[in-house]
Protein backbone atom coordinates (compact mmCIF):
# COMPACT_ATOMS: atom_id res chain seq x y z
CA UNK A 1 0.00 0.00 0.00
CA UNK A 2 1.56 3.38 -0.65
CA UNK A 3 2.16 5.78 1.81
CA UNK A 4 -0.50 8.76 1.97
CA UNK A 5 0.45 12.18 4.19
CA UNK A 6 -3.14 12.47 5.86
CA UNK A 7 -2.68 15.96 6.54
CA UNK A 8 -2.35 16.90 3.06
CA UNK A 9 -5.49 15.39 2.17
CA UNK A 10 -9.19 17.28 1.32
CA UNK A 11 -11.70 17.19 3.98
CA UNK A 12 -13.65 14.89 1.46
CA UNK A 13 -11.16 12.47 1.30
CA UNK A 14 -10.22 12.50 5.18
CA UNK A 15 -13.78 11.29 5.43
CA UNK A 16 -13.66 8.86 2.76
CA UNK A 17 -10.56 6.97 4.82
CA UNK A 18 -12.35 7.22 7.75
CA UNK A 19 -14.03 3.82 8.44
CA UNK A 20 -12.97 2.46 5.54
CA UNK A 21 -9.08 2.52 5.81
CA UNK A 22 -8.82 3.34 9.36
CA UNK A 23 -11.30 2.93 12.21
CA UNK A 24 -11.22 4.00 15.66
CA UNK A 25 -12.47 2.81 19.11
CA UNK A 26 -12.65 5.72 21.69
CA UNK A 27 -11.89 5.93 25.25
CA UNK A 28 -15.27 6.65 26.39
CA UNK A 29 -17.77 5.73 23.90
CA UNK A 30 -20.90 7.12 25.72
CA UNK A 31 -18.95 10.77 24.01
CA UNK A 32 -17.74 9.01 21.14
CA UNK A 33 -21.79 8.04 20.02
CA UNK A 34 -24.97 10.15 19.30
CA UNK A 35 -26.98 9.85 21.99
CA UNK A 36 -30.31 10.34 19.38
CA UNK A 37 -30.16 7.57 17.30
CA UNK A 38 -30.46 3.73 18.07
CA UNK A 39 -26.99 1.64 17.86
CA UNK A 40 -28.44 0.34 14.82
CA UNK A 41 -28.62 3.26 13.26
CA UNK A 42 -25.49 4.65 13.61
CA UNK A 43 -23.97 1.39 12.66
CA UNK A 44 -26.22 1.41 9.27
CA UNK A 45 -25.15 5.21 8.16
CA UNK A 46 -21.74 4.15 8.88
CA UNK A 47 -22.38 1.13 5.89
CA UNK A 48 -24.11 2.92 3.78
CA UNK A 49 -21.99 6.11 3.87
CA UNK A 50 -18.81 4.01 2.65
CA UNK A 51 -20.60 1.08 0.22
CA UNK A 52 -23.68 1.14 -2.07
CA UNK A 53 -25.79 -0.72 -0.19
CA UNK A 54 -29.64 -0.22 0.97
CA UNK A 55 -30.74 -0.20 4.07
CA UNK A 56 -32.16 -3.62 4.79
CA UNK A 57 -28.39 -5.01 3.61
CA UNK A 58 -26.97 -2.82 6.19
CA UNK A 59 -29.45 -3.46 8.94
CA UNK A 60 -28.24 -7.09 8.14
CA UNK A 61 -24.54 -6.75 8.08
CA UNK A 62 -25.17 -4.48 11.76
CA UNK A 63 -27.05 -7.53 13.06
CA UNK A 64 -23.65 -9.71 11.99
CA UNK A 65 -21.42 -7.54 13.60
CA UNK A 66 -23.19 -7.35 17.04
CA UNK A 67 -23.19 -11.36 16.94
CA UNK A 68 -19.65 -11.24 15.85
CA UNK A 69 -18.51 -9.15 19.26
CA UNK A 70 -21.07 -10.86 21.16
CA UNK A 71 -23.67 -8.71 22.42
CA UNK A 72 -26.51 -10.88 24.14
CA UNK A 73 -29.49 -10.53 22.63
CA UNK A 74 -28.47 -8.44 19.73
CA UNK A 75 -31.69 -7.92 17.77
CA UNK A 76 -32.74 -6.03 20.64
CA UNK A 77 -29.57 -4.46 21.55
CA UNK A 78 -29.61 -3.18 17.70
CA UNK A 79 -32.71 -0.81 18.88
CA UNK A 80 -31.19 0.43 22.22
CA UNK A 81 -29.79 4.20 22.63
CA UNK A 82 -26.62 4.56 23.79
CA UNK A 83 -27.68 5.50 27.31
CA UNK A 84 -29.55 1.95 27.89
CA UNK A 85 -26.34 -0.11 27.07
CA UNK A 86 -23.36 -0.71 29.99
CA UNK A 87 -20.23 0.43 29.22
CA UNK A 88 -18.83 -2.73 28.16
CA UNK A 89 -21.57 -3.50 26.05
CA UNK A 90 -21.08 0.24 24.39
CA UNK A 91 -17.48 -0.32 23.94
CA UNK A 92 -18.26 -3.91 21.85
CA UNK A 93 -20.49 -1.51 19.64
CA UNK A 94 -18.12 0.85 19.45
CA UNK A 95 -15.63 -2.14 17.70
CA UNK A 96 -18.75 -3.61 15.79
CA UNK A 97 -18.90 0.39 14.64
CA UNK A 98 -15.47 0.50 13.46
CA UNK A 99 -15.56 -2.77 11.92
CA UNK A 100 -18.22 -2.29 9.84
CA UNK A 101 -16.38 -1.16 6.23
CA UNK A 102 -13.42 -3.71 6.52
CA UNK A 103 -10.70 -1.37 7.77
CA UNK A 104 -7.20 -2.15 7.64
CA UNK A 105 -6.12 -0.03 10.42
CA UNK A 106 -7.68 -0.03 13.55
CA UNK A 107 -6.73 2.97 16.24
CA UNK A 108 -8.13 1.83 19.87
CA UNK A 109 -7.20 4.60 22.29
CA UNK A 110 -7.45 3.69 25.82
CA UNK A 111 -10.06 1.27 25.07
CA UNK A 112 -10.88 -0.19 28.49
CA UNK A 113 -9.69 2.68 30.61
CA UNK A 114 -13.14 3.55 32.12
CA UNK A 115 -14.12 -0.89 32.19
CA UNK A 116 -13.89 -2.68 35.34
CA UNK A 117 -11.32 -5.70 35.20
CA UNK A 118 -13.22 -7.89 34.27
CA UNK A 119 -15.00 -6.26 30.96
CA UNK A 120 -11.34 -5.00 31.10
CA UNK A 121 -9.57 -8.60 29.93
CA UNK A 122 -12.72 -9.41 27.75
CA UNK A 123 -12.40 -6.47 25.97
CA UNK A 124 -9.08 -6.99 25.16
CA UNK A 125 -9.15 -10.79 24.01
CA UNK A 126 -11.60 -9.59 21.65
CA UNK A 127 -9.48 -7.48 20.23
CA UNK A 128 -7.02 -10.16 19.47
CA UNK A 129 -9.59 -11.95 18.30
CA UNK A 130 -10.97 -9.72 16.15
CA UNK A 131 -6.89 -8.97 14.58
CA UNK A 132 -6.59 -12.17 13.46
CA UNK A 133 -9.59 -12.88 12.16
CA UNK A 134 -10.04 -9.74 10.20
CA UNK A 135 -6.45 -9.34 9.18
CA UNK A 136 -6.39 -5.67 11.30
CA UNK A 137 -3.00 -3.87 12.10
CA UNK A 138 -3.92 -2.65 15.14
CA UNK A 139 -2.35 0.54 17.08
CA UNK A 140 -3.29 0.03 20.90
CA UNK A 141 -2.84 3.56 22.29
CA UNK A 142 -2.57 2.93 26.87
CA UNK A 143 -0.89 4.24 29.79
CA UNK A 144 -0.85 1.41 31.06
CA UNK A 145 2.32 -0.90 29.98
CA UNK A 146 1.33 -4.06 31.42
CA UNK A 147 -1.97 -3.70 29.31
CA UNK A 148 0.49 -3.63 26.26
CA UNK A 149 2.52 -6.26 26.94
CA UNK A 150 -0.87 -8.68 26.44
CA UNK A 151 -2.42 -7.40 23.47
CA UNK A 152 0.90 -6.19 21.81
CA UNK A 153 3.59 -7.66 18.83
CA UNK A 154 5.63 -4.66 19.09
CA UNK A 155 5.59 -1.71 21.80
CA UNK A 156 6.52 2.37 21.22
CA UNK A 157 7.44 4.17 24.41
CA UNK A 158 6.33 8.05 24.27
CA UNK A 159 7.20 10.74 26.12
CA UNK A 160 6.03 14.65 25.85
CA UNK A 161 4.91 13.37 21.88
CA UNK A 162 8.24 11.73 21.32
CA UNK A 163 9.21 7.91 20.86
CA UNK A 164 11.74 7.13 23.00
CA UNK A 165 12.02 3.57 22.82
CA UNK A 166 10.72 1.09 20.45
CA UNK A 167 11.01 -2.81 19.69
CA UNK A 168 9.48 -6.67 20.13
CA UNK A 169 7.44 -6.14 23.01
CA UNK A 170 9.38 -9.22 25.00
CA UNK A 171 12.58 -7.28 24.92
CA UNK A 172 11.13 -3.85 25.52
CA UNK A 173 9.60 -5.52 29.05
CA UNK A 174 13.13 -7.84 29.64
CA UNK A 175 15.46 -5.44 28.76
CA UNK A 176 14.48 -1.81 28.82
CA UNK A 177 16.73 0.80 27.71
CA UNK A 178 15.26 4.26 28.65
CA UNK A 179 15.48 5.52 31.95
CA UNK A 180 11.70 6.38 31.32
CA UNK A 181 10.72 2.61 30.11
CA UNK A 182 12.29 1.54 33.51
CA UNK A 183 10.25 3.95 35.62
CA UNK A 184 6.95 2.80 34.09
CA UNK A 185 8.42 -1.28 34.60
CA UNK A 186 9.83 -0.34 38.06
CA UNK A 187 6.15 1.28 39.16
CA UNK A 188 3.85 -2.35 38.43
CA UNK A 189 3.52 -4.20 41.29
CA UNK A 190 3.51 -7.41 39.64
CA UNK A 191 7.28 -6.71 38.73
CA UNK A 192 8.17 -5.25 42.24
CA UNK A 193 10.59 -8.70 42.67
CA UNK A 194 9.86 -8.44 46.73
CA UNK A 195 10.38 -4.64 46.94
CA UNK A 196 8.87 -3.19 49.93
CA UNK A 197 8.20 0.22 47.20
CA UNK A 198 7.63 0.54 44.17
CA UNK A 199 10.15 2.62 41.84
CA UNK A 200 8.67 6.25 41.16
CA UNK A 201 9.86 9.04 38.97
CA UNK A 202 10.12 12.34 40.49
CA UNK A 203 9.27 15.82 38.63
CA UNK A 204 6.31 16.05 36.62
CA UNK A 205 6.11 15.98 32.59
CA UNK A 206 6.79 19.36 30.76
CA UNK A 207 4.44 21.97 29.47
CA UNK A 208 3.56 20.45 26.15
CA UNK A 209 3.29 24.19 25.01
CA UNK A 210 7.12 25.14 26.34
CA UNK A 211 9.17 21.97 25.73
CA UNK A 212 12.82 22.34 26.82
CA UNK A 213 15.45 21.98 24.87
CA UNK A 214 17.45 18.27 25.10
CA UNK A 215 15.81 15.17 25.51
CA UNK A 216 12.35 16.53 27.71
CA UNK A 217 12.73 13.34 30.20
CA UNK A 218 16.30 14.90 31.40
CA UNK A 219 14.72 16.81 34.43
CA UNK A 220 13.52 13.68 35.87
CA UNK A 221 16.45 11.46 34.41
CA UNK A 222 18.83 10.53 37.36
CA UNK A 223 21.27 9.92 34.03
CA UNK A 224 21.22 13.23 32.80
CA UNK A 225 24.05 14.79 31.49
CA UNK A 226 25.06 18.66 29.75
CA UNK A 227 24.25 16.91 26.16
CA UNK A 228 21.36 15.76 27.21
CA UNK A 229 20.14 19.21 28.16
CA UNK A 230 20.98 20.45 24.77
CA UNK A 231 20.05 18.02 21.90
CA UNK A 232 17.14 15.83 21.44
CA UNK A 233 18.37 12.11 20.80
CA UNK A 234 17.90 10.12 18.15
CA UNK A 235 16.64 6.73 18.10
CA UNK A 236 19.85 4.25 17.59
CA UNK A 237 20.00 0.67 17.60
CA UNK A 238 20.19 -0.84 21.10
CA UNK A 239 20.44 -4.25 19.30
CA UNK A 240 18.41 -6.25 16.44
CA UNK A 241 15.02 -4.72 15.72
CA UNK A 242 15.51 -2.65 19.11
CA UNK A 243 15.91 1.16 19.58
CA UNK A 244 16.35 3.78 22.12
CA UNK A 245 16.52 7.56 22.20
CA UNK A 246 19.15 8.00 25.18
CA UNK A 247 22.85 8.88 24.75
CA UNK A 248 23.37 7.02 28.08
CA UNK A 249 21.06 3.73 27.77
CA UNK A 250 23.08 0.89 29.11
Amino acid sequence: MACRDVMQLSGRALSDMRGATVSMVFQEPRLALDPVYTLGQQIEETIMRHEKVSRSEAAARALALFEKVRIPSPERRLKNYPHEMSGGMLQRSMIAMALACNPKVLLADEPTTALDATVQIQILLLIRELQKEYGLSVIFVTHDIGVAAEVADRIAVMYAGRIVEEGPAAEIIRNPKHPYTKGLLGARVELAHGRDRLITIPGAPPDLTAMPPGCAFAPRCPQATDICRVDVPALTAASIDHRVGCVHYA
